[in-house]
């Protein structure tokens, strides 16, 4: 941030001062900044089409993006300005790479390789993966070992280029394991590939590498069941707390390090489980997750610290038929905690095929195909299309394959007389509809009528929101006035969002903004009311940089997941969100906690309603105006919500007749 400061102070004294724009750009991606630091390059290179090095570097935020077929552009007019900028070739390889163009890719990383006499480190690693992809295991770890053996000692970045090309074949070798039966070969291999690293890279310590290669190593030695592992997981969670402990390191470094490196603590929390101490695993799972909320909530002023397990069990001291699913993934294994009344259970399964079954995948496995398979429906322009789209035709086939994995049933085996759930999932599990796995007409529940008795279901990010809910919500008021926002005009208006606005307001009395359609007044209003906010209109998660996520208004501007977490909602009883992906949330950033737009307006608020994917309108608007109708009955939000989703799966026409009657005789 102060080096962004120095170069905009340069470009305000010459905004014509290309380096100081291909900086500008260099620093905002080395944050994460892509899109902003694409233009920056774009700027750079309108001064001077032939800063070379502004070509590169935007090829690489391209790359960053996955935008590889623009990124190959870039790295080709950075090669015809200068045939010999090594950088450039390594970036083209990676770009090809990107797009399995692995033998062109190869091609690249040797132009690169032979200007520097093979001696640019990054090119070896690179080419070696660009073997590995095209199904050539051994050609990938023979180039990184010939790459280690024609490094020069005397070159200054000798231990870091050689700690790199051993972490590479130490990363191949655990990947391996997953395309053949090889458990035995690559998982010794890999450790022992990370144990070189290691030597290299400890004394004197270059922090940052050392402790992504302790990372590796303590995962395979997780998976050997291997004594060493809390060894050396001691020996990296300490080079980590002493860096952060330092009074040298910036804060947003020591928060980079934090969420970088959170796969130390998540195994931290499996070695726990293992020793048999559940309560102090819970605790960790707990505090990473608050950590991560804490973070992005940076203004808030009700920063307290994460509970305890007995602050947790309270949860349950008034609610003898709830339970809690408390679940943490690491990057081996699965756990669960089940937290009921009379007991505290945890059930742990590996994330990873230690032996690949493609009858029997694991959890990294499905999740892998159910995001590329939802990416895919994303793509889909036409609703005829989308309907029968294989993500949504063989979604319940999924989801049972899911509750396998989960073990939904064995934790079912836990929850006799329960009636209330709990559900704070982690990671990737906050993009899954976990509801389902516990309420008919799910296959796994029908054998046993007690599991049937599960009335609702809530999910949190952590248990401290529940905690803070309660401090801040002891009673529950059922308000009486709705601010409703709708998308409603325009060329992208929906137009079942003015049907679902019209129908709604015949429930509670309705404010509207003064200007409805400008961020200026929805902010102000959301700012001057209470009681309950109804959004209806377009949303989307932005992949790249969560906080940017946003309510789409008809004005064309956006209310962004920043804007949000900058108010408060604690005069908020309901939040419900009727649009596409608001529920939705990115894990590469933040990689232990939830963080999607719903995730701004907690944990003020007592309920939110959010999507997890993108939703037929029609749908949409259906199921909003019957939880409306029931909750204006007096049904709660949770048994309101549940009922709707059954009306809307059993609704037909008939049905959907004579509750417009209904609706239109109130």
């Amino acid at each position: 941030s102060e080096a962004i400061a120095a170069f905009e102070n340069a470009l305000e004294i010459d905004p014509k001062f290309h380096m100081a724009w291909n900086g500008l750009g260099a620093t905002l991606q080395d944050l994460g900044r892509y899109s902003e630091a694409i233009t920056a390059f774009e700027n750079a290179l309108e001064i001077d089409p032939k800063f070379h090095m502004a070509w590169n570097n935007m090829g690489n935020a391209l790359n960053d993006l996955g935008r590889n077929s623009e990124a190959i552009a870039a790295f080709e007019n950075a090669l015809e300005i200068d045939p010999k900028f090594h950088m450039a070739w390594n970036g083209l390889g990676n770009a090809l790479n990107g797009l399995d163009r692995n033998s062109e890719a190869i091609a690249a990383f040797e132009n690169a390789l032979e200007i520097t006499g093979d001696q640019f480190w990054p090119a070896w690693a690179n080419r070696g993966w660009a073997f590995f992809n095209s199904g050539c295991y051994i050609e990938a770890i023979q180039n990184w070992d010939e790459g280690l053996q024609k490094y020069q000692s005397s070159n200054r970045d000798y231990r870091l280029a050689c700690g790199r090309l051993h972490q590479q074949k130490g990363d191949a070798h655990y990947k391996h394991r997953k395309q053949t039966a090889t458990y035995f070969e690559s998982f010794p291999k890999a450790k022992a590939s990370y144990e070189q690293a290691r030597e290299l890279l400890k004394s004197p310590l270059i922090p940052e590498t050392y402790l992504e290669v302790m990372q590796g190593l303590i995962t395979a030695c997780h998976s050997l069941g291997d004594p060493k592992t809390s060894e050396y997981l001691t020996e990296a969670t300490t080079v980590l707390e002493n860096l952060l402990l330092d009074n040298e390191t910036h804060t947003e470094i020591k928060l980079r390090l934090q969420r970088k490196f959170a796969g130390l603590y998540q195994l931290e929390v499996d070695t726990l489980v293992k020793s048999g101490k559940k309560i102090n695993a819970l605790e960790k799972a707990e505090s990473r997750k608050n950590f991560c909320l804490q973070w992005m909530r940076a203004g808030s002023p009700n920063r307290t610290d994460s509970p305890t397990y007995l602050q947790i069990r309270y949860l349950l001291a008034n609610n003898t038929a709830t339970a809690i699913i408390y679940w943490h993934l690491s990057p081996v294994f699965l756990t669960a905690f089940i937290i009921t009344p009379d007991k505290f259970k945890a059930i742990s399964t590996p994330f990873t095929d230690l032996f690949p079954n493609p009858n029997s995948p694991s959890l990294e496995n499905w999740l892998t195909d159910w995001k590329t398979n939802y990416q895919n429906y994303c793509k889909t322009s036409k609703e005829q299309s989308k309907e029968s789209h294989p993500w949504r035709q063989s979604m319940m086939a999924q989801l049972q394959k899911l509750a396998d994995i989960l073990k939904i049933p064995e934790i079912c085996t836990h929850l006799t007389n329960i009636q209330h759930l709990i559900l704070i999932p982690h990671r990737d599990l906050h993009l899954l509809p976990l509801d389902a796995l516990f309420q008919p007409p799910f296959p796994t529940l029908l054998q046993n009528t007690e599991r049937e008795q599960i009335r609702t279901i809530s999910r949190l990010p952590s248990a401290q929101i529940a905690i803070l809910q309660q401090q801040q919500n002891p009673t529950e008021t059922v308000p009486n006035s709705l601010l409703m926002v709708e998308h409603s005009q325009g060329k992208s208006a929906l137009k079942y969002t003015e049907i679902e606005a019209a129908a709604i307001r015949q429930f509670y009395p309705t404010q509207r903004p003064s200007n409805a359609t400008t961020k200026t007044a929805i902010i102000q209003a959301l700012k001057a009311n209470n009681g309950i906010f109804h959004y209806t209109g377009h949303a989307y998660h932005n992949t790249e940089k969560s906080e940017a996520s946003a309510l789409i208004l008809a004005s064309g501007e956006e209310l962004t997941l920043t804007d949000i977490l900058q108010l408060n909602f604690v005069n908020y009883y309901l939040i419900c969100l009727s649009a596409c992906e608001t529920g939705f949330t990115k894990t590469g950033e933040l990689i232990d906690e939830f963080v999607g737009i719903a995730s701004g307006f907690l944990p003020e608020t007592n309920y939110i309603i959010s999507t997890l994917w993108r939703v037929d309108e029609r749908s949409s608007a259906l199921l909003m105006i019957y939880f409306y109708q029931l909750w204006k009955q007096g049904i709660q939000p949770p048994f309101a919500l549940q009922q709707a989703k059954d009306w809307l799966r059993e609704l037909t026409n008939g049905k959907l007749s004579r509750s417009a009657g209904k609706i239109t005789s109130m």
